[in-house]
């Protein structure tokens, strides 16, 4: 996932190194020397488009803990992405594990017309995944901060 990020990162800094060239006027008989630099029209350019992983990243809900809970009650459906052996440390009653390393290959198993209420550790994880959900069409993916470590109820 991090080398995705880091390949649109790049293009997206090539693509705005090459906006910013200046053309050059060469006349055929001219020496090299007398090579100037065209000036640039007086046109306004349109800032770069956000590559699609940044408008995501955008507009992640991020969501507390008493929030969640409240969405919960209303039914929402709590998505616990940590890793089984991490479970021992206790989980949200009712919430469906599937681990960030599978949820490539599981994500159609989850809701789209309800709210996924998604939580790891710390938060990290939950954000990758709820990211990624978006980006598959889950309008209704939440990254609730904190994650397990900031659970109210234990």
């Amino acid at each position: 996932m991090n080398y995705k990020m880091i390949l649109l990162a790049v293009g997206a800094a090539l693509m705005l190194s090459a906006c910013n060239e200046q053309k050059t006027e060469v006349k055929a008989d001219a020496p090299a020397a007398e090579v100037k630099a065209a000036p640039v029209a007086d046109a306004k350019v349109a800032p770069a488009p956000k590559p699609a992983s940044e408008a995501v990243a955008a507009t992640i809900s991020m969501i507390e803990w008493k929030d969640a809970i409240e969405m919960n009650k209303k039914g929402a459906v709590f998505i616990d992405v940590r890793n089984p052996n991490e479970l021992r440390d206790g989980f949200v009653q009712g919430s469906i594990n599937i681990p960030l390393p599978e949820l490539k290959e599981r994500f159609g198993e989850l809701p789209k017309d309800k709210d996924l209420l998604i939580y790891c550790r710390s938060g990290r994880r939950s954000e990758v995944a709820t990211h990624f959900l978006m980006t598959q069409g889950y309008e209704k993916a939440h990254n609730i901060l904190g994650g397990f470590l900031a659970y109210p109820i234990k």
